[in-house]
Order: C-alpha cells, then structure tokens, then sequence
C-alpha cells in the first residue's frame, strides 16, 4: 500500500512538473511565433520555433530520440509522412528530429486549444473538418498547391492513439492525398513513445523512443483505385518494423 501511494504521488508530481513546464514553454515561445508566422508565408520560421518548443519538452522531461533511416529522405524534397500514433510525444519527437517543415494533419477541434491552435494555424497546420467533407476536399487542395522545397505533409494513419503501441486500422486519408499531390509516401515508424506518454497520462517518463524512417514509395504511377494497396504497403511496412523492436 506504501509502495503504491509513493508511485501514485511520483506520478502526480511528475504530471504536474510536465503540465508547468509545457505551460511555460507555450507561453514563453507562443507569442513571438505568433508574430513571426504573421509574417511568414511559407511557414518555414514558426515551424522552427515549433522545433525548439518540441526540444524543450522532450529534454526537460529528460527524453531521447533516436532516429534511423534519414538518409532515405532528401532534406530540400517534399514528401507525405505517415506513421503510426501511440502517444502525444509522437509529433514533438518527429518535430525535434526530422528537418523537413511538416504541415501535420490534424482534427479541426485542436485549433480550438488557446495559443497552440492559434500558433498552428498561422503556421499552416492542416486541419481537417471530418464532417464536412466539402470544406475537407478544400482544405486538402490548397495544401497540395504549398507543398514544395521540402515542406511536406505529415498524416497519423490510425487517426488517434493506440493504448498498447500495438497498429491500428489505418485511414486512407494520407495515401489519397498522396496520390493526389504525387509526393513520395515515407512509411514512418515511432517505436516506444506509449511506455513514455501513453493514452490518458499526463506525465512524460523518462527514456528513449525511436523513430525509422522508411524509403520512399514513389505515388506517380498510381490512381485512387491503387489507395488500398499502397494503404496496405505502407502498414506492412511499419507493422514488420514494430515487430522487429519488439
């Protein structure tokens, strides 16, 4: 009973020193990324900001990353990056350590959430409307047109969290989009981020999480008719390497 009421107030403190922290850091770096995404048009000098905001996180919480596979990618070519999703580390750690800027996709309700919402809508994150598909189709469009020198979309297949790190279904939403830009796919692999944050918790363990990045599949040749084996091509992909670090 002792033992469990000291990892219960182990746990309480370490969720409240990462809430504090994060709070500060948000406040801290959100208000000058305001204004320079004001300024920005391609979105390249907040996403920066955003780089040094993930890093502060991940090493105040005393998180590494290590990454394998970067010489796959080109660091002036765009791509559409599409990973698995365990953890709300999983984007501060592709943040901190992939150079490329990302337009991350996400649900519109986050651009909700006071400062993050507003610094990532003026640093170009897409938000997708779920339920209107008209405004979704829109969205999609516009961001296709500004993916070029390296700047590249970044699509969670699984649409939300895993409770275990073990896949879920994947959601055709990144294949089709790129198909529809003609952007290379690189499969991405984060591989421990749930034992650090998992679903429902509030405090960042300490620890390693890894990120693989994969080779790109080349979207040229395919059609929409192609979506669910590409779909499945990119799944295996990440499924195998989850296997291999298990």
């Amino acid at each position: 009973m002792i033992l469990y009421t000291k990892k219960g107030l182990k746990n309480a403190l370490g969720a409240v020193y990462t809430i504090i922290t994060t709070v500060i850091y948000t406040i801290i770096l959100g208000t000058p990324t305001l204004f320079i995404a004001l300024v920005s048009k391609t979105g390249k000098a907040p996403y920066s900001m955003g780089k040094v905001w993930a890093w502060l996180i991940t090493v105040t919480n005393r998180v590494k990353v290590q990454v394998e596979g970067m010489d796959n990618i080109i660091r002036s070519k765009s791509y559409v990056f599409i990973s698995n999703h365990a953890s709300h580390l999983d984007a501060l750690a592709i943040c901190r350590s992939i150079p490329h800027t990302m337009r991350f996709v996400a649900k519109r309700s986050l651009a909700k959430v006071p400062i993050f919402g507003w610094c990532a809508k003026l640093g170009k994150i897409i938000f997708i409307d779920r339920g209107n598909s008209k405004a979704a189709i829109e969205t999609v469009n516009k961001a296709i047109a500004e993916l070029k020198d390296g700047i590249s979309a970044f699509f969670f297949a699984e649409g939300t969290r895993s409770l275990d790190g073990k896949l879920l279904p994947f959601k055709k939403g990144g294949v089709v989009f790129a198909i529809k830009s003609k952007l290379p796919i690189v499969p991405i692999t984060i591989v421990g981020s749930y034992k650090l944050l998992p679903k429902k918790c509030l405090r960042i363990r300490p620890g390693t999480l890894k990120i693989i990045v994969g080779k790109p599949i080349d979207t040229a040749q395919y059609t929409e008719k192609d979506r669910n084996y590409l779909l499945y091509k990119v799944r295996e992909t990440i499924r195998k390497n989850l296997d291999l670090a298990a």
